[in-house]
């Protein structure tokens, strides 16, 4: 996930990350470049959108409910949901979208039409994701009373990571509550009404076809991830002319 808030901690006071020999910079909270651009500024959110989009679509192709598709679905909702962020820099006149709008003419209309394009698209994609947990529990996959149980830990764990990576950012430490707990927790909170959002009971326990077993495997290259994302992109990456 994208959340790029730089700006707001430049904001704050701070001294940009970039030296004299380096061009661009990136870690879990920010990607900052040596020159202003618009597309750069653009680019994070946007290539949220490919990639969650992507993600969701492949999940139409299993017919079951695997260890697979659960990850691409969480990974596509949790790319997609980025797009709130959209909101949250229109609300704010700052980060990333702020910065694509700089300088555009009258401001208040700008910054009205981004935070109208983030809830539209937050709320497609809540919508997408509710009608793909559907089908599966009209398949039998899932029972829906085992909805609440798949996404609440998944959000709290993509919120825990997010904001422990964000601790190591090398920027600001106001960019902790912004773009590491704010962006994650905040961002995400559309897993949580999933589970109201499917009324009636779908299917029962005993009729459910497709249970995800506990693997070992899964949970070492979680952890894995988990552990790359935290201690090589927290404190960030450098790159030179």
């Amino acid at each position: 996930m994208a959340a790029d808030m730089v700006h707001e901690a430049l904001g704050h006071g701070t001294v940009s990350w970039l030296t004299h020999d380096t061009i661009l910079s990136i870690s879990t909270v920010a990607l900052q470049n040596a020159f202003p651009s618009r597309a750069v500024s653009a680019a994070g959110t946007a290539a949220n959108f490919v990639i969650g989009a992507f993600a969701l679509l492949s999940v139409r192709h299993f017919r079951r409910f695997t260890a697979w598709a659960y990850l691409l679905l969480l990974f596509g909702a949790y790319n997609l949901m980025n797009c709130g962020y959209l909101v949250v820099s229109a609300a704010l006149n700052s980060g990333d979208w702020a910065n694509v709008i700089a300088g555009m003419a009258p401001a208040w209309l700008w910054r009205s039409g981004l935070a109208l394009m983030g809830v539209v698209l937050y709320i497609l994609t809540i919508r997408w994701v509710r009608s793909l947990f559907a089908g599966l529990i009209e398949r039998g996959e899932i029972a829906q009373g085992d909805l609440r149980r798949l996404v609440v830990p998944a959000y709290l764990a993509g919120g825990i990571v997010m904001t422990l990576a964000s601790v190591l950012n090398p920027i600001s430490p106001w960019l902790i509550p912004l773009s590491g707990a704010g962006a994650s927790f905040g961002l995400n909170w559309g897993l949580l009404l999933l589970p109201g959002m499917l009324p009636g009971e779908g299917g029962r326990r005993e009729e459910v076809a497709t249970t995800i077993a506990f693997s070992w495997p899964w949970i070492a290259a979680a952890l894995a991830v988990a552990g790359i994302f935290v201690g090589i992109l927290g404190p960030g990456l450098r790159f030179a002319k």
